[in-house]
This record gives structure tokens, sequence and C-alpha cells, in this order.
């Protein structure tokens, strides 16, 4: 049954993280993994896509960043091979295993996802730039890249950044996205445009 092996997924990633996740990951941590697995299944439940397809997504927005467990370079390939090992030992489908490995390197944000599964997860993995608690998960990735020593912005830099990102690098790309929480990310965006006026009054 499609919804043991998710609930199998879900059991393995929560305690792969609890068990190998640096406590520096503040952001990407099962806690978004959560949130990315519920925006998949937003999203799969208003588009039209197969049992497999959804099967292959859910197992995806899962697994999709174990592979911070091993550090943040290459994560996407290091998540295929996680991936790839767990559900050869579920006895998984080969051809699912490869649409879900497909999935996960369609979460690289540099990347133009091509694919119609490859769209919906990157909208799912992005969902959160149209929701109130992004004000949240972006302090936490900011700090994350800081504890990781990755990079080190000031409030003001951090804001800089997000305000080019949701202007110039992120777009949604299913319907669904883009009809349900384009507002939000603009709401969004208008907040950080605003705070950025006010800075500069002070």
């Amino acid at each position: 049954m499609a919804s043991d092996l998710i609930d199998k997924t879900k059991d393995f990633v929560f305690e792969l993280f609890k068990n190998e996740l640096d406590p520096s990951f503040l952001y990407h941590n099962f806690k978004h993994t959560e949130r990315v697995h519920k925006s998949t299944k937003e999203i799969i439940e208003h588009c039209e896509v197969s049992k497999k397809e959804a099967k292959a997504l859910e197992l995806a927005a899962l697994l999709h960043d174990t592979g911070y467990t091993q550090g943040a370079d290459n994560h996407e390939e290091r998540s295929v091979e996680i991936a790839t090992k767990f559900l050869h030992q579920q006895n998984v489908d080969k051809n699912i295993i490869k649409e879900v490995n497909s999935c996960i390197m369609a979460t690289k944000f540099n990347d133009e996802p091509d694919t119609k599964l490859g769209k919906i997860i990157r909208d799912a993995d992005a969902s959160h730039f149209a929701r109130n608690s992004y004000w949240e998960t972006s302090d936490y990735l900011r700090e994350e890249l800081s504890l990781l020593g990755i990079a080190t912005y000031s409030p003001k830099e951090w804001r800089d950044i997000n305000i080019k990102m949701f202007r110039n690098e992120h777009k949604y790309y299913t319907d669904y996205a883009r009809a349900n929480w384009t507002d939000g990310k603009a709401k969004n965006l208008k907040k950080l445009l605003k705070e950025k006026k006010i800075a500069k009054k002070i």
C-alpha cells in the first residue's frame, strides 16, 4: 500500500534527521520536510497526476533533503543516494525510484525544472514564500547559514537578498501555485519593501 510506504519513509527520515543531522540546520530539518510534504499533497489534490506520480512526489518530498545529514555541499546528490538505497530496501519499483530521484534533483534552486513533477515539487519546496511563516523560516535560514560558516548576513543584507530573490530569481511554475500562492508571496515582498523604506528613514 502506498500509504504504508509513505508512513515508513516519514519514519525513516525522522529517525535519520534525529540521529544524524547537525543541529545547526535550523531550517533544513524535519519541520521543513513536513511542510514541503504537506504543500506537495496540496498541489497534487488540485492537478492531474496519476497514483504512481503522486507516490513519487510524496516520496521525493520526504527524502529531498536527507543529504543534509552529510553536509550542505551537493546535498541533492547525497539525497538521491540515500533515497535510492532506502527505496530499494522497500522493494519499490525501479521506475518510481527513478522518478523520485528526478524530483529530488529538480529542487536545485538555480536550475529550471522541465517536467510536470519537477515543477510541482519545486513549488512545494518554496511554498513558504507565500505563507505567514515566511518570516520565521527566513530567520532560521539566515542563522543556519551563519552557524554552518557558509555566509553571515546583517538583517539589512538579508532583506535585500530576499527582495532580489522574490523579484528576479523565484517564480512559481504550476497553475495551482500561481493562482493560489502568488498573492501571498506579493504580500511578503510588499512587507520587505516597507521595512526597507522605514529603515532608510531611520
